[in-house]
Parts: structure tokens; C-alpha cells; sequence
């Protein structure tokens, strides 16, 4: 999953043109309802609890689907040819679904109940530029999801060694 965040990203901005492939193009991040944040202070990361971390986790790759396929949509509007970007983002979206089976496993195996992700509500940008712009987002944030749940689990596999 990991690499295939960071392929889909590098395919997204390359075909966005100006000013996303630009070396100083680094806008921040909104919050988006429904989508936790990936990124934590050290610190802050290393405070939650077991239980806290996944339960973000599940939150993110349970709401990244339906975020990912607006992105898809968009994209079949502003780029209609871009099949390989289409297809990549159907792919990350199964990837996010079979993810949160995954984690809802783990925490079934750990006697943690999985609470229900609040509702998706990815915007709907009216031009293309701002349709560029949530798109990056959205996959800047599949990216970031995908590295830290790996290190979530990582941290995981060292407390709990099978």
C-alpha cells in the first residue's frame, strides 16, 4: 500500500501541471470532515494509546474510500484520458477497504471494539484548479495514512511479538 501511495501520487501531479509539480509547491493541508489528520508530533504520536492509534486508523482507511473515489470523479472530468490515474485511484480505494478489515481484525484480537467512523463529507470544488487542488490533498493524505499505519503497526508488532 505504501508504494502504491506514493505511485499514485507522483502520477497525480504529473498530470496536474503547473504549479503542482513545482519543487516549492507544498500548500497546507485542510482538515477535512470525516478524516482524521495522519500527521502528529513525535511525542503526541508515541502518548496515544493501542487502542487510539488503530481506532484513527480505522477512521481514515474507512473514509478515504469515498474521498478517493470523488477525486476519481473529478479527475474523469478534468482528465478524461488519464485511465492508469483513474484506475489507480479505484485501486487505492479497495486497498483503504481491505485495510480497515485488517485493522478490525487486530483489534477484535486485541478485545478492542472498533468504533464507527463519523460520516465522509469530501467536498465538491466548483473549478478546476480547486478540483486539482482536492485531489492533491487527497492523495498527499492517502500517502500519509498509508506510511503511519504501517508504522502504527510496527510499533504494534514490538509490543505484542508473536
Amino acid at each position: 500500500m505504501k508504494r502504491g501511495s506514493e505511485q499514485l501520487l507522483a502520477k497525480y501531479v504529473s498530470l496536474q501541471g503547473r504549479p503542482f509539480g513545482d519543487a516549492d509547491f507544498n500548500p497546507p493541508i485542510p482538515a477535512f470532515p470525516g478524516l482524521p489528520s495522519p500527521s502528529l508530533p513525535h511525542e503526541a504520536w508515541k502518548d496515544l494509546s493501542d487502542a487510539e492509534r488503530l481506532q484513527q486508523n480505522v477512521t481514515a482507511f474507512s473514509n478515504l474510500p469515498e474521498f478517493l473515489s470523488a477525486v476519481k470523479r473529478q479527475q474523469e472530468a478534468v482528465n478524461p484520458l488519464a485511465l492508469e490515474l483513474h484506475r489507480q485511484l479505484e485501486t487505492a480505494g479497495r486497498q483503504c477497504r481491505g485495510q480497515v478489515g485488517n485493522l478490525k481484525s487486530v483489534m477484535n484480537a486485541m478485545d478492542l471494539a472498533p468504533e464507527p467512523a463519523p460520516p465522509a463529507d469530501p467536498p465538491n470544488p466548483v473549478d478546476g484548479f480547486h478540483k486539482k487542488l482536492f485531489g492533491y490533498f487527497v492523495c498527499q493524505l492517502y500517502r500519509d495514512w498509508a506510511n503511519r499505519s504501517e508504522e502504527d503497526l510496527a510499533l504494534l508488532a514490538t509490543k505484542y511479538p508473536l
